[in-house]
């Protein structure tokens, strides 16, 4: 394969997947136990790159939400150089210089690849990944029981040696379950397969981990998650519901801050589309919020089926929440304000501190940004 494989953002997708794309490019997005970017690379073993590219002659661009497989990696091995590779209308790959040309040969893909462009493609390839990528280890079972966890079909589970689990159910009757390094499973925790806690990440007393579920690095969670992602460094600590639902990093939830994820009609949701500023389809019947980054939430905060909640908001209201909460929007609803730019920054430096992580040294910028592309929508 390649030995530089470089991963290019689509404006439309990107706009697409606003708010969890303004800080990420397409390739830092979790899908399954990892990130896209690590899956090319331990796919191809080929030095991987993102966001700005460097020209390079023959240099291979792939999309940057594309999932690596045997069929692809081949056929991008016998792209020629100056050549498109689409697949039903959605640029894949492409040989050359950083921008592909229109003058170029055109090529349509005969690998099926697979990639996301909204919300709900995130969360049911996951579903999908995680069934995909776990792939269960030999581990001391007898050391568990003896700490009280109860393990149903062992042999679906991949439980890293450095975990610490006490008094936990696992049950992988029907899925497989992953326990990452470092981990902490709590006393009465349940988690029903395919789900994967990662690296560093905590479960609270009682919690309740339901199919479908990645938590990615360094979370603390709480209550009952289902069908989610959750990003790196996020809290839901405490009881309340998140179903179906999509959470940045850095995001704090208050105590009962709960999710609708269907309807009480059983209808399809809707959800609000940056890049046509109004409600979509989804095609799907099962969607609960989507978060951006540095979001925080008081206590019994509700959020009604398929809202989605801009960067940097802190929120909290005993109603159902509107269905689209900008970017920086501060207070309890329905009495909100604008999130001033100093109030933001120093709000998302505690949060990294908290985690014992910094902010890049753009973030004043970044916010500054969000707050400037999202002006017409706080109308």
């Amino acid at each position: 394969m390649e030995k530089a494989i470089h991963l290019f953002n689509d404006p439309k997708i990107t706009q697409n997947l606003r708010p969890i794309s303004y800080i990420r490019s397409l390739a830092e997005h979790w899908i399954g136990l990892s990130k896209i970017h690590e899956k090319w690379s331990a796919a191809t073993n080929a030095k991987i790159s993102w966001g700005a590219a460097e020209k390079q002659p023959n240099a291979l661009h792939i999309l940057g939400s594309v999932l690596p497989s045997q069929e692809l990696i081949q056929e991008l091995e016998n792209l020629p150089e100056q050549t498109n590779l689409f697949f039903q209308g959605q640029l894949i790959a492409f040989r050359g210089l950083i921008v592909p040309s229109a003058d170029w040969n055109t090529i349509n893909s005969q690998a099926n690849p697979v990639f996301f462009s909204k919300f709900e493609d995130l969360l049911s390839l996951n579903a999908a990944l995680l069934k995909k990528e776990i792939k269960p280890n030999t581990f001391d079972q007898n050391h568990l029981k003896e700490n009280g966890n109860i393990l149903i079909h062992p042999e679906n589970c991949f439980i890293d040696a450095t975990a610490d689990l006490k008094g936990s159910i696992l049950d992988a009757s029907q899925g497989p379950i992953y326990i990452g390094k470092q981990v902490s499973i709590q006393i009465g925790t349940l988690i029903q397969g395919p789900a994967a806690i990662l690296d560093h990440s905590v479960t609270n007393l009682g919690s309740k981990i339901r199919p479908f579920t990645t938590i990615a690095p360094h979370c603390k969670v709480g209550g009952e998650i289902s069908n989610s992602i959750f990003y790196p460094y996020s809290n839901k600590g405490h009881d309340g519901y998140a179903g179906s639902s999509i959470i940045g990093s850095f995001c704090n939830w208050g105590a009962m801050t709960c999710t609708s994820n269907v309807k009480n009609d059983l209808n399809e949701v809707d959800i609000f589309d940056y890049s046509t500023a109004k409600p979509r389809k989804t095609n799907t019947k099962s969607l609960g919020v989507i978060m951006g980054d540095f979001v925080t939430t008081g206590i019994g905060t509700r959020f009604n089926t398929g809202t989605v909640v801009g960067n940097h908001s802190n929120i909290s209201g005993i109603q159902f929440l509107p269905k689209f909460i900008p970017s920086l929007t501060w207070g309890e609803y329905p009495k909100v304000k604008k999130y001033e730019f100093d109030k933001a920054l120093a709000n998302a430096t505690k949060w990294a501190k908290a985690k014992n992580q910094e902010l890049p040294e753009n973030s004043a910028e970044l916010i500054e940004q969000i707050w400037k592309e999202e002006a017409t929508l706080r109308n």
